[in-house]
């Protein structure tokens, strides 16, 4: 007996010297449920294997032996790709850190910037496209919290001198005439900027020839439309996202035929013409919708692959400026000082607006949202973006908002993940990279404590971010906050602007 029971534990001692050592990773999240917006699919009970800051595998929770350095207990929890904000500002001196760190402690790990370079002279405030890709070295290499800088845009290009020009700028920065706007555009090239965010006053010759300059070199253009050329149009000619809940709107009514034309008289001095109102803007485009005329703006936009980005969030403050609750958002503290001020002033105008007006803009906010969901079911490519730093438009937090106005105009959640996470995906030509969970991807994750299928608001419910493989814990993500809270608390409110 004592020989075959020897036996039997040499036979196990050799099998278990055979048995392969288990895989070595850096992270592991195990056992928990993985929502994948690339591919539509929701699976239960899976384990993600991270190293190198990639995901090496997905396999059934409980199945291959591992080790990892780190691991997650996803018993219960949810994970999604990075989200991703699509129009933001961080391009400010004094905040852009601050930015950086309310994004990704709400589990934004990518944004495309739409002012990210300055006007030559450089001054104190706005950051110019060398400290932006700075920036982006820093936080890819984790020296610094904060989300990739996937796209940096260009100053605001229009014909009208901006407020963003030095004193006495070079008259080629508010191109005029169709030569300066190729010379703009081969400029901005130079500088290595990653697209031409264009604004609403713009000379049309100038306008053309610069995206067909901008066209030539491989140079993308996207930004608020000029006011004298419709949506469909300039998804003809190239301009590759238009932002914010307004030009479709009017372009969705028989009033957008108007509208542009009415403008393009007055461009042209013609005798009594003038700028149409900004009240019968936010009217007409409403009375008069067409669904007929809105079918056939949204099929070019197909057609093209023209991206729809409409900030929902900048509407809506026009509604709510007078809403105690609203200007006393406790994620104020988060905020610098100067920029609560700057707010404040913004709110004390909006909630100006006469009582009686008020449906006005109501039903122009609610309209919004329709065509968005229009747009949805017509098959428009769709990405969050929340105008961050703008009034009330909180950097990180705001993803989370516009996610949940999303919801309100009638999207499924999973098509409001989407959009926030493979679309952008799409539209920077990385679905190799972001946008999903699969392997081989970069492991830009948010793991959840609640299921954002059944709400969408539980995306905010995070309890860890992964970036880049680096597990940033419910607890540091805290920290982050806090610092920020009480960093501010000290911070004399006229710094910024000194």
């Amino acid at each position: 007996m004592r020989r075959i029971l020897i036996s039997v534990l040499a036979l196990l001692v050799a099998a278990c010297a055979t048995l392969p050592e288990p895989a070595r990773y850096d992270l592991a999240i195990t056992n928990t449920t993985v929502i994948d917006p690339q591919s539509r699919i929701s699976s239960p009970k899976q384990t993600i294997l991270i190293s190198g800051g990639r995901i090496a595998a997905i396999a059934p929770a409980g199945g291959e032996r591992f080790y990892a350095q780190d691991e997650v207990d996803g018993s219960g929890k949810f994970v999604i790709p990075g989200l991703m904000n699509m129009h933001a500002h961080s391009a400010v001196a004094p905040v852009a850190e601050a930015t950086f760190a309310l994004m990704l402690a709400n589990g934004v790990t990518g944004i495309r910037d739409m002012s990210a370079d300055c006007w030559e002279p450089r001054g104190e405030i706005f950051l110019c496209i060398d400290q932006m890709r700075e920036y982006a070295r820093k936080i890819e290499a984790g020296e610094l919290d904060g989300p990739r800088l996937l796209r940096l845009s260009s100053p605001i290009v229009q014909s009208a001198p901006t407020w963003q020009l030095p004193e006495s700028p070079d008259p080629a920065f508010s191109p005029a005439t169709a030569e300066q706007g190729a010379q703009i555009a081969r400029m901005l090239k130079q500088r290595g900027v990653d697209l031409i965010k264009t604004y609403d006053r713009f000379h049309p010759d100038s306008y053309l020839a610069m995206l067909a300059a901008a066209s030539a070199l491989d140079l993308e253009v996207s930004g608020h439309l000029p006011i004298f050329i419709g949506s469909a149009e300039a998804s003809r000619l190239g301009h590759r996202s238009i932002e914010h809940a307004r030009d479709l709107l009017t372009d969705c009514s028989r009033f957008g035929e108007v509208y542009r034309e009415g403008n393009m008289a007055t461009l042209r001095g013609e005798d009594g013409a003038s700028w149409p109102k900004q009240d019968d803007l936010r009217v007409l485009s409403v009375t008069q919708f067409d669904p007929e005329i809105c079918a056939q703006v949204m099929g070019v936009l197909v057609a093209n692959s023209t991206y729809y980005v409409p900030t929902h969030g900048t509407r809506e403050m026009d509604v709510r400026a007078r809403e105690d609750t609203y200007r006393n958002d406790p994620r104020l503290k988060y905020m610098h000082p100067f920029v609560v001020g700057d707010w404040k002033k913004d709110l004390d105008r909006t909630a100006q607006i006469p009582a009686d007006q008020l449906p006005k803009f109501q039903a122009y906010y609610r309209h919004g949202l329709a065509i968005t969901k229009f747009a949805s079911d017509a098959g428009v490519k769709l990405m969050i973006g929340t105008d961050a730093n703008d009034t009330m438009m909180f950097p990180g937090f705001g993803v989370h908002d516009e996610m949940k106005r999303f919801a309100e105009a009638g999207l499924e959640p999973m098509d409001i993940l989407r959009a926030a996470t493979s679309v952008p995906a799409e539209y920077l030509g990385r679905t190799a990279d972001l946008g999903g969970i699969a392997k081989g991807k970069i492991a830009d994750l948010v793991v959840l404590n609640s299921d954002p299928l059944t709400d969408i608001g539980n995306t905010a419910d995070i309890d860890a971010v992964v970036f880049g493989g680096r597990l940033r814990s419910r607890d540091y993500l805290d920290g982050l906050l806090d610092a920020l809270a009480e960093r501010h608390s000290e911070t004399p409110a006229s710094s910024l602007s000194e």
